[in-house]
């Protein structure tokens, strides 16, 4: 018995030292086959090798969303949700009953609302309420563990417009052209739309032929109509008249006797070569979307949009912009209204009063003129809250005693502050999760109690480095996302007073490796992990 069981030992002894061996050899070959060259920070492996395997977290859960119904549609918006890599997007849950228990689902869905915070469900019944959720999903596969909150909405028809357009006014600016303005959005004879205008000389009641009719490309609004006509005598006196072929976008036609008619006065003018026609052709020859190109804050109630041409009428909605606090994503800046330029470009968008701090703007669902929709490569920017820089600097009150005489009492002077705030501690750089760095730091001393902000900046060279980002005062770390494996990074962190004195700041460096042997012991601690999160439980909030 004894020689039996100390031959089991001794097998069980070769097994232990096989598998020893085993791994050993594997880190040995690892070891020897990776480049050379790891600086002692490098610890992540890049995504494209093993982070996606080892991946099993889901996406935290959606929060704040909000409904708001149109006709046989409803319009939903959340905020942006996190990840401990990234969000790839999003998937809308809706029915017709609210689901009220844990491992219930909705009747349909989901919808993959792409990487968005902001869709809208179609083909849906006037009258009929539906409840709808929100979940978000990562690159890996994992979707939020949980609903968020429910939210409702009834769709319904819109009021009806009843109301006829008007003819505003008429101008020539060419001899052989005459823009036409309306009261609201007008819509031509899909045939010889030519026919629905007539222009006469107010003197001789000579009739002036209409050649053309075309909706004015370059006024998003829809209400200019653009004539071509025969030669026009200069300062004539010409009257132009609407018949009631003209209609609005709710098929309300233009009132004979009534608005119908305008006096413009005859231009000598020759028309420039590019004619309206052309225009026309190319914004219908246009595929290139928009991109967000500026963002200015006049005032504190108003951020001020710009875009790379001109954007149609229908996309300045306060449902197509989302403004969140940079540092704390799920504050919103509640948007009052969206106002489109003349020129078609800048959309000027209403807030709530705004705060000293970075914004995250995001536009939705933009398109152009030729109906193009904006890339999310293109539709977001960050900006800093309104700050008045007319008004003085701030100022302290250092108090002096008198050295002479006998006179008691304690005078002051202003002084101006030039002395920023001192300089954050022990700052350091560690690698986190899929191309991203989180940076530590003790606060700052702050002894007179002006800190108004920490100021952090990004190079690769360690001598050149990027605009700065506004970081709360109260913040003792920050994560930084889409760094580069292989890559030396430096951060510098700053402090800042509300007199804009600014530190020398302190540095930080790291490097976000591409391969080396710790992907051996990722790999080997997801094994296994990743099937106890396959599937997830629906919970309900």
């Amino acid at each position: 018995m004894k020689n039996k069981v100390s031959a089991l030992a001794a097998t069980h002894r070769s097994s232990v030292f096989g598998t020893l061996a085993f791994v050993l050899t594997s880190l040995l070959l690892l070891v020897l086959v990776a480049p050379a060259t790891y600086a002692q920070e490098d610890v992540i492996p890049d995504k494209s090798d093993v982070v996606a395997l080892a991946d099993t977290t889901p996406p935290a859960d959606v929060e704040n969303v909000k409904a708001s119904a149109g006709n046989a549609q409803v319009n939903l918006t959340w905020n942006v949700t996190t990840d401990n890599a990234a969000v790839k997007g999003y998937r809308v849950y809706y029915g017709k009953e609210s689901v009220n228990c844990d491992g219930c689902d909705y009747q349909f869905g989901p919808i993959d609302a792409g990487n968005k915070i902001a869709f809208t469900v179609g083909g849906l019944t006037n009258g009929v309420t539906y409840y709808f959720a929100v979940t978000a999903y990562d690159e890996a596969g994992n979707e939020s563990t949980s609903y968020s909150s429910e939210v409702s909405a009834t769709p319904a028809h819109a009021a009806a417009d009843s109301e006829a357009p008007k003819l505003v006014k008429a101008e020539a600016p060419y001899m052989n052209m005459v823009r036409v303005v309306f009261s609201e959005p007008v819509t031509l004879p899909t045939t010889q739309p030519e026919n629905a205008f007539s222009i006469k000389n107010d003197s001789t009641q000579v009739a002036l032929v209409v050649q053309e009719a075309l909706i004015d490309a370059s006024d998003v609004s829809g209400k200019t109509v653009v004539l071509t006509t025969g030669n026009q005598e200069l300062n004539v006196n010409y009257i132009v008249t609407a018949s009631i072929q003209i209609k609005d976008k709710s098929g309300n036609p233009i009132v004979s006797g009534t608005s119908d008619t305008a006096v413009f006065k005859g231009s000598a003018t020759t028309m420039p070569f590019v004619t309206q026609q052309t225009t026309q052709e190319a914004a219908a020859a246009d595929t290139v979307p928009p991109e967000l190109v500026a963002v200015s804050v006049p005032d504190a109630q108003h951020v001020v949009v710009t875009f790379s041409e001109v954007i149609e009428a229908a996309s300045a909605s306060p449902l197509n912009f989302v403004i969140t606090e940079e540092q704390n994503i799920e504050n919103s800046l509640d948007i009052v209204s969206a106002e489109l330029s003349e020129d078609g470009k800048t959309i000027t968008i209403a807030t709530a009063p705004q705060k000293q701090m970075n914004y995250n703007l995001i536009a939705l669902d933009v398109k152009d003129v030729a109906g193009n929709l904006i890339n999310v490569d293109n539709n977001a920017t960050t900006f800093f809250g309104w700050f008045d820089t007319s008004a003085p600097a701030t100022q302290e009150t250092q108090v002096v005693t008198p050295t002479q005489g006998t006179q008691e009492t304690q005078e002051t002077q202003v002084v101006s502050d030039t002395v920023a705030p001192e300089d954050a501690t022990l700052f350091t750089a560690a690698a986190m999760g899929k191309l991203m760095a989180k940076l530590t730091w003790v606060a700052s001393l702050n002894s007179a109690g002006d800190l108004a902000n920490y100021v952090l900046y990004k190079s690769t060279d360690g001598t050149t480095y990027g605009p700065g980002v506004l970081v709360d005062a109260a913040a003792s770390n920050l994560e930084v996302l889409d760094l580069v494996p292989g890559v030396k990074y430096f951060f510098k962190l700053t402090t800042r007073d509300s007199a804009g004195n600014e530190s020398v700041g302190v540095v930080a460096s790291l490097i976000l490796p591409g391969t080396g042997p710790e992907l051996l012991f990722l790999g080997l601690g997801s094994m296994g992990l990743g099937k106890l999160m396959q599937r997830r439980k629906k919970m309900c909030k």
